[in-house]
C-alpha cells in the first residue's frame, strides 16, 4: 500500500514524456529543455535544489541545468575533472553508479570541496549518472539539501524517474548534432569528390542503369568537343556515340557507322578491360569502363595520343634498328664489300619514302683537300616501284649535288642541308631542278656521315612527298652512324686486304730474308725457349744440322755456357721488347766458346709471342780489333817517338852550337902557354872540356834516337860483337853482379848497324847493372828461331822469317805493371835525376825498329826482367847505296896552314871559336855570318881562298847550295861543311874532295880535316 502511494507521488512529481518530447520536436536547447525539467521537479518538492552536468569528452562535467545552485558555486565546480573522490557527481560519474552524501561536512568524497559547499549551506547531496541507450555515461543528475539526509524510497524513484528523462533529452540533443555534423561531412565529400572528378587528367562519366548520362568531367568534355552539346544529363549513350560517328568524329567508324555502332554498344554494355580508339582529329583514347554498384557504367577516357605517337617512333626505330642490323649482317657475309652501299642507300631511300639518292665517300688527300668519290647512286620511278633503279637519271641526286657546289659546303660547315622548295631556293637556276619531269628535284636532303669524330661520307636524298626535317635527320641518326661505321670498317677492310697483300709480300720477303741472310737467324717460342726455325747462315755458325736444333730448347742445346747470358736477354726482351748488340759467348757444336753479337725481338703471333734471336759471330773480329788495338797503339807509340824525335833532334842541333862554343874555346885556353894561365886555372878548364865532351855524347844520342842518321848496316856476329865487348860489359856490371853467356854457335849473322846494336846492349847491360845494387846474375844469351805471320801480326813493319834471338837476362828487382807498359817511352825513368835521362830503353827500341828488328820484355816485382832482342837474318833489307862519309874520330896531331880560309855559319858564337882556332893555327880567316855575307865577301875579296868552312844547315840558303854559287866564282875553292846534326848530306855535295864534320868537333879534328882537304887540293894541282 505504502509503495504504491509513493508511484503515485512520484507520478505526480515528474513531468508526462510527452511533455518532454514536446520539448524536443519544438527545437528547443538542451539547456531549457533541462532547465523546465529541474524546475518543474523542483516545483514539487521543498528544500529540494536540483543539478544536471553533463560529460564532456575530457572526461570534465559541465553545468547542464542548475536553475537554483548559487552561481558561484556553478561557476566555481564547472569544468572538474571526474575522479573518485571528487564530490558526489564525480565520483557517480567516474564509478558509474549513484553515490548518496548524507552529510557533505564529514564525507570523505568532499574534502576538497566541503568549504565551498558549506559556504553556500549545502549540507547534503546525492548524485545518479545519467546513462545512454548503450550504458555510457552521459552526465550526473544531483538534488542538494540544506541539511543532512538520505533518500527516501519516494527520492529514488523520482531520481529513477528524472534520470531516464534527461537522458532522452540529452541523448536526443547529441543524436541530432551527429546527424547534422554527419550531413556537414558528406556534403564537404561530395564537394571533394567532385573536385577531385573535375581535376582528372582523364575524361570521367556515369551512366545510371538506363544508360543515361548522369554526369562527366570537364576533361571528358574536353575530349568530345566536337559533340559536347550533347553531353547533357540525362542524354542516351546510343544517341551519343550515333551522333559522333556520322559526324565523322571517330576515324574507325567512318565508312561503316552503323556496323561500328553496334559494335561500340556492345562493348558498353558488356565491358572488359580497355580498347583503344582513334579520333580523326588526331588524337588517341583508351577506353576503360565497368559497371557500377546501382548497375550503370563508369567510364575513363585516357589522352594517349603521345604514347601512341612514341610507341609508333619506337617501332620504325626497333625497325631502322633491325634494318641496320640485317645491312651489317649482310655487309659482313657479303663477299663483295662494294655492294654495301647500294643496300645503305636503298635503306635511306626506304626509311625517308625519298624517290632518289646517293651515296658517296669522303677522302682527304696528301694537300688536304677532300675529295667525293661516289659509291652508290639511285632513281626509283615512283615510291611504289621496287628497288631496281632507272639508269638514266640515277645520278642526277649526285650531279645536282656537285652542280650546287653543296659538296664545299658540307665539307665547310659539317651540317645537314634540307631543301624543301627547290624553285624558291634556287630561284633563277634553270640546271637546279632538272630538266623534265622524270627525275625532277623538287626537295632535297644532305646528310654528312661521320666516323669517329671525322667527316668520311656524304649521303644525298630527294623527293620525299612529305619534305624534310629536322626530327626526320634525328630519327635517321642511327642509320648516319651505321653509315660511318660502315664505312669505317669499309676502309679498315680495304687497308687489311692490302695489309694482307703486303703482309704475303712481306712474309715471302721475310722468309726469303731468312733463309737466303748471311746473319745467323733463329726463331724461338718465347715461353718455351723452343728453336721453332733456324736459317742456314746460323746452321754454318753455330756448326749444327738442321734436325738436331729444331724442336730442341735453348738450354738443351746449352748454347749459352753461363745461364745468365739468356736470363739477361729475356729479361730486357719482355720488359723493352727487345736486346740490341749484346755481346756475350755462346757455345757452338763441339763445345767451342764463341764471342757473338746478339739482337732479339718479340715477334706477334696468332698462336703464341715468338722470340727472333740474330746472332754474328764476331770471334775473328774481335780478334782483328784487339790487332788493331795493339798496332794503333803502336802507331801512337812510334808517332810520340817521332816528334820526341825532331824535337830532341832540333835541340841536339841547337846544343851543338852552343858546345861548338864551350868545347873548342875550353881547348884553345887549355892550348896557351902555362906561363900565361895560372895553374889553378888549367884544372877548371879541363872539367869545363869534360862536361863538353859529355854533352857531346849526349847530343849524339839525341840525334841517334831523332833519328838523324841513317844506320850503316852490314853483315855482322853478333855472339862476336858480345864476345869484343866482354870485357867491357864486364866492368860495367862491376865485381857484384856476375856474366854468364850463353851463346849458340849456329846463330846466324845478322843484317843491322853494328855501332847501334852496340850502343842497344850497352843500354840494357847498363839497366841491368842499376836493377842489381845488390849484386846478382846477368845471362846474355843467343839462338835462332823462326817466326810466323800469325807471331808477328804485333809488330809492324817486321817480316816473317829467320831472327836471332839476343836474351838479356837479370836477377834484379824486376818491375810491376805500371812501369812496364811505360819503359819505352821517351824521358821516363825510375832513376834518380841526376841518373839517368829517360832516353836509353827509348833509343834501344829506335835502334831496333831502324834496323827492321824489333824487341820484348817480361818481368816480375823481384823476380827479375828478360829482355828479347830480334835481329833479322834472311829478310829482304834494302842496303843504302851511299854511305854517309865520316872523318875519323881518333885524336890526330893538331896541324895548321898560311892559307885563306871563308868561315861562314849563322850562330856567332859558333863563327867567332871557329875562327879564332883557325887563326891560333895561322890561317889567314874571313869571317861571314850568314851565307848572304859570305856571297858578298868573296865578290870583294881580291885575293884567293882556298877554303869554305861552311854550316850545312842554315836558313835561306844552306851550306851546300852556297859551296855551288860560291865555286861559280871560285872554282878552286875547298869545302869543309860542319853538320850540327845527323842528317845525310847529298852525295852530289860531297865532289872535289869535300868532307863532312859532326858538332861539335874538338880541335884536333877540326884541324886534321881541314889540313886533309887542303893537302888533297894542292895534290891534285901537282
Amino acid at each position: 500500500m505504502r509503495s504504491e502511494v509513493l508511484v503515485q507521488r512520484s507520478s505526480e512529481a515528474l513531468p508526462e514524456i510527452r511533455l518532454i518530447l514536446e520539448l524536443i520536436s519544438k527545437g528547443n536547447s538542451l539547456t531549457d529543455t533541462l532547465t523546465t525539467l529541474i524546475e518543474y521537479l523542483e516545483s514539487k518538492c521543498e528544500d529540494m535544489v536540483c543539478s544536471i552536468l553533463l560529460l564532456d569528452e575530457e572526461n570534465r562535467l559541465r553545468n547542464g541545468a542548475a536553475l537554483h545552485l548559487p552561481e558561484e558555486y556553478v561557476r566555481l565546480t564547472d569544468g572538474a575533472l571526474i575522479g573518485p573522490e571528487v564530490g558526489s557527481c564525480g565520483a557517480a560519474a567516474y564509478h558509474n553508479r549513484q553515490v548518496v552524501v548524507t552529510d557533505i561536512e564529514t564525507d570523505p568524497l568532499w574534502k576538497d570541496f566541503k568549504d565551498l559547499a558549506l559556504q553556500f549551506d549545502l549540507r547534503a547531496c546525492w548524485s545518479t549518472p545519467i546513462r545512454s541507450s548503450t550504458g555510457a555515461v552521459l552526465g550526473t543528475f544531483a538534488i542538494y539539501y540544506h541539511k543532512p539526509g538520505e533518500p527516501t524510497e519516494y527520492h529514488r524513484h523520482l531520481i529513477e524517474q528524472a534520470v531516464y528523462l534527461a537522458a532522452i533529452a540529452i541523448e536526443h540533443v547529441r543524436i541530432e548534432a551527429d546527424l547534422q555534423k554527419s550531413e556537414q561531412e558528406s556534403h564537404r565529400l561530395r564537394q571533394h569528390l567532385q573536385e577531385a572528378i573535375e581535376s582528372l587528367t582523364e575524361g570521367f562519366v556515369i551512366y545510371d542503369s538506363d544508360d543515361r548520362l548522369v554526369m562527366c568531367n570537364s576533361k571528358y568534355l574536353e575530349i568530345y568537343s566536337e559533340s559536347k552539346d550533347i553531353l547533357v544529363p540525362g542524354q542516351r549513350f546510343e544517341d551519343h556515340i550515333r551522333i559522333s560517328a556520322y559526324r565523322g568524329q571517330v576515324a574507325d567508324a567512318v565508312g561503316r557507322e552503323e556496323e561500328w555502332i553496334k559494335e561500340r554498344i556492345c562493348q558498353h554494355q558488356n565491358p572488359a578491360g580497355s580498347f583503344r580508339q582513334k579520333l580523326c582529329n588526331g588524337r588517341w583514347l583508351k577506353i576503360s569502363e565497368q559497371r557500377t554498384a546501382e548497375g550503370g557504367i563508369s567510364g575513363v577516357r585516357t589522352d594517349i595520343t603521345q604514347q601512341v605517337l612514341y610507341e609508333e617512333k619506337l617501332r620504325k626505330s626497333i625497325h631502322l634498328i633491325e634494318t641496320i642490323r640485317k645491312l651489317l649482317s649482310q655487309y659482313i657475309s657479303d663477299t663483295n664489300p662494294d655492294k654495301v652501299f647500294d643496300d645503305l642507300l636503298q635503306t635511306f631511300l626506304n626509311i625517308t619514302d625519298s624517290e632518289s639518292g646517293f651515296f658517296g665517300e669522303v677522302r682527304q688527300t696528301k694537300a688536304g683537300m677532300y675529295d667525293l668519290i661516289p659509291r652508290a647512286s639511285c632513281y626509283r620511278a615512283s615510291l611504289t616501284a621496287d628497288w631496281e633503279c632507272a639508269e638514266v637519271d640515277k645520278n642526277r641526286t649526285r650531279e645536282f649535288f656537285e652542280q650546287q657546289g653543296l659538296f664545299e659546303r658540307i665539307i665547310t660547315d659539317k651540317e645537314s642541308l634540307i631543301v624543301n622548295d627547290i624553285q624558291r631556293d634556287y630561284e633563277g637556276d634553270t640546271t637546279a631542278a632538272g630538266g623534265s619531269e622524270v627525275g625532277e628535284i623538287k626537295s632535297f636532303l644532305v646528310l654528312p656521315v661521320f666516323s669517329q669524330g671525322e667527316l668520311s661520307g656524304v649521303a644525298g636524298i630527294a623527293n620525299c612527298p612529305s619534305g624534310y626535317d629536322e626530327a626526320l635527320i634525328e630519327f635517321i641518326r642511327p642509320l648516319l652512324a651505321a653509315a660511318g661505321t660502315l664505312l669505317a670498317d669499309y676502309r679498315n677492310e680495304v687497308r687489311r686486304q692490302e695489309n694482307e697483300r703486303a703482309l704475303q709480300i712481306s712474309e715471302e720477303r721475310f722468309s726469303k730474308v731468312f733463309r737466303l741472310s748471311p746473319i745467323s737467324k733463329v726463331i724461338l717460342s718465347l715461353s718455351t725457349g723452343t728453336v721453332i726455325d733456324v736459317n742456314e747462315s746460323f746452321l754454318t755458325t753455330t756448326r749444327y744440322q738442321r734436325e738436331e736444333v729444331i724442336g730442341k730448347t735453348i738450354h738443351e742445346l746449352q748454347f749459352f755456357p753461363d745461364d745468365s747470358y739468356w736470363e739477361e736477354i729475356m729479361q730486357s726482351v719482355c720488359s723493352n721488347g727487345h736486346v740490341y748488340e749484346q755481346e756475350l759467348v755462346a757455345r757452338v757444336n763441339g763445345g767451342e766458346n764463341r764471342t757473338m753479337d746478339c739482337s732479339a725481338w718479340i715477334i706477334e703471333s696468332d698462336d703464341e709471342p715468338l722470340l727472333l734471336l740474330m746472332i754474328k759471330d764476331l770471334t775473328e773480329q774481335r780478334q782483328t780489333e784487339e790487332q788493331n788495338r795493339q798496332m794503333q797503339i803502336q802507331l801512337q807509340h812510334s808517332q810520340k817517338i817521332k816528334a820526341i824525335g825532331q824535337l830532341a833532334a832540333g835541340v841536339a842541333h841547337e846544343f851543338n852550337n852552343i858546345l861548338v862554343g864551350i868545347n873548342l874555346n875550353a881547348e884553345l885556353m887549355l892550348l896557351t902557354p902555362e906561363e900565361q894561365i895560372p895553374e889553378d886555372f888549367r884544372e877548371p878548364l879541363r872539367e869545363i872540356q869534360k862536361s863538353g865532351e859529355r854533352a857531346a855524347e849526349l847530343v849524339k844520342q839525341l840525334l841517334a834516337f831523332g833519328r838523324k842518321k841513317a844506320p850503316n848496316t852490314s853483315w855482322f856476329d853478333v855472339n862476336a860483337l858480345i864476345m869484343n865487348h866482354r870485357a867491357m860489359i864486364q866492368r860495367i856490371l862491376g865485381d857484384s853482379v856476375k856474366l854468364i853467356l850463353d851463346l849458340s854457335p849456329m846463330a846466324g849473322m845478322v843484317w843491322a848497324d853494328e855501332a847501334e846494336i852496340e850502343q842497344a846492349l850497352m843500354n840494357l847491360v847498363v839497366n841491368a847493372r842499376d836493377a842489381m845494387a845488390s849484386g846478382g846474375e846477368l845471362i846474355l844469351r843467343t839462338q835462332n828461331v823462326n817466326l810466323t805471320a800469325a807471331q808477328m801480326a804485333d809488330q809492324s813493319g817486321c817480316l816473317p822469317g829467320s831472327y836471332t834471338l839476343l836474351t838479356v837476362s837479370d836477377t834484379g828487382c824486376g818491375m810491376t805493371p805500371e812501369v812496364l807498359e811505360r819503359i819505352f817511352e821517351p824521358f821516363f825513368t825510375t832513376k834518380p835525376a841526376a841518373e839517368g835521362t829517360g832516353l836509353g830503353l827509348s833509343t834501344v827500341q829506335r835502334n831496333l825498329s831502324d834496323n827492321s828488328g824489333f824487341i820484348s820484355v817480361e818481368s816480375q816485382p823481384e823476380e827479375g826482367t828478360q829482355f828479347r832482342v830480334y835481329l833479322p837474318q834472311e829478310q829482304r833489307i834494302k842496303a843504302r847505296k851511299t854511305r854517309q862519309t865520316e872523318v875519323p874520330t881518333n885524336k890526330k896531331q893538331m896541324a895548321g896552314g898560311s892559307e885563306t880560309i871563308l868561315v861562314c855559319d849563322d850562330e856567332p858564337i859558333v863563327l867567332s871559336t871557329i875562327s879564332a882556332l883557325l887563326s891560333r893555327l895561322g890561317y889567314k880567316v874571313l869571317r861571314a855570318l850568314g851565307p848572304v855575307e859570305a856571297l858578298k865577301t868573296v865578290e870583294t875579296h881580291t885575293e884567293a881562298i882556298s877554303l869554305l868552312c861552311t854550316d850545312f844547315n842554315m836558313p835561306q840558303i844552306n851550306g851546300v847550295e852556297l859551296a855551288q854559287r860560291l865555286m861559280e866564282m871560285r872554282p878552286e875553292l875547298k869545302v869543309v861543311y860542319l853538320s850540327g846534326i845527323a842528317e845525310k848530306i847529298p852525295a852530289s855535295a860531297l865532289t872535289g874532295g869535300s868532307l863532312v864534320i859532326q858538332k861539335p868537333a874538338n880541335l884536333g879534328e877540326l884541324s886534321v880535316v881541314i889540313r886533309q882537304v887542303l893537302d888533297e887540293g894542292a895534290n891534285q894541282k901537282v
